[in-house]
């Protein structure tokens, strides 16, 4: 299971929700989530150039890529970047392993 955040922006239609409806956008997020079997971890309303973030567990991207697309085709999401987490120490032994020579001048 690899986790993911993701930051994301709401397009106006999706803001409008926000304001004019009583939207619980939490529980929105955590049912999106468990439609694909993606595990919702948490949900924040942010303040800055993202509008809000969404912790999730998930097997593959493609679950994170499937919910991204269904909210972007709803027009309520903008912009969704997808962060996934990484264990440093299986990056390093990996780079262990890199044979890499630089140029020479």
């Amino acid at each position: 299971m690899s986790t993911f955040l993701i930051l994301g922006t709401y397009t106006n239609k999706g803001a409008k929700g926000l304001v004019e409806k009583n939207s619980d956008r939490r529980e929105a997020m955590k049912t999106l989530a468990n439609s694909v079997g993606v595990k919702f971890l948490d949900y924040s309303i942010t303040r800055g150039i993202y509008d809000f973030w969404i912790l999730v567990e998930a097997d593959n991207y493609d679950k994170i890529a499937a919910i991204n697309l269904k909210a972007k085709s709803a027009d309520t999401i903008d912009k969704a970047d997808v962060l996934e987490t990484i264990d440093i120490n299986k990056i390093r032994q990996e780079a262990n392993n890199v044979n890499y020579i630089p140029p020479t001048e």
